[in-house]
């Protein structure tokens, strides 16, 4: 393939990056999971009023909040998940929460830009960035048809490593065999008159 222009860089950079955070955002893949340590404060401004809360809009080490635990659940058996809710960039819990400090389990924030420098894609977004990159491609080219069928390419890819993670997942559950009972008639009391 001969080099990109610069504008055709420029587009494929950014195609790349509009795609990525489209896939980081879509479901909550295991491999982006990360849990962050906040400390709790009262919080005063035109929108929020909380004894308890955290600003989280623009935070470096956190892109979603899935859930929030006393203690790291991932370390410690005794973490007790906390009530929250979300309002205008803020953890806010209720005011009888009893520590001070929470441990958000959320995602990571994806690269500013995946065009310049950073190559830690992760891995099982590679296909479906590949076909999505193509598709964008087609449809610059006016060329319809093939970047619909990449794109329900993407979709498949998606599909995959998604039943990949919860087969993955399906297994650290501990399954409990119920079996049937053979001898019901047993257990029933009959009545002869």
């Amino acid at each position: 393939m001969d080099s990109l222009l610069a504008a055709e860089t420029t587009a494929f950079q950014r195609s790349l990056n509009d795609r990525i955070r489209q896939i980081w955002t879509r479901a909550k893949w295991p491999p982006l999971i990360t849990v962050v340590s906040k400390n709790l404060a009262a919080v005063d401004t035109a929108t929020v009023k909380a004894d308890k809360a955290v600003q989280i809009d623009n935070a470096s080490d956190l892109l979603d909040v899935f859930s929030i635990y006393t203690k790291n659940p991932f370390s410690d058996n005794t973490a007790q998940e906390v009530e929250f809710s979300l309002i205008d960039g803020y953890i806010v819990c209720p005011k009888d929460t009893s520590v001070s400090t929470i441990f958000v389990v959320g995602s990571q924030v994806p690269a500013n830009d995946y065009g310049t420098g950073t190559t830690s894609i992760p891995q099982f977004m590679e296909r479906m960035l590949l076909a999505y990159a193509l598709a964008d491609y087609y449809r610059a080219e006016g060329q319809n048809d093939k970047a619909l069928a990449e794109e329900q390419r993407a979709e498949e890819y998606f599909q995959q490593e998604l039943e990949r993670f919860e087969r993955l997942e399906s297994q650290n559950k501990i399954k409990i065999r119920v079996y049937p009972n053979y001898y019901t008639n047993l257990l029933v009391h009959q009545t002869v008159i």
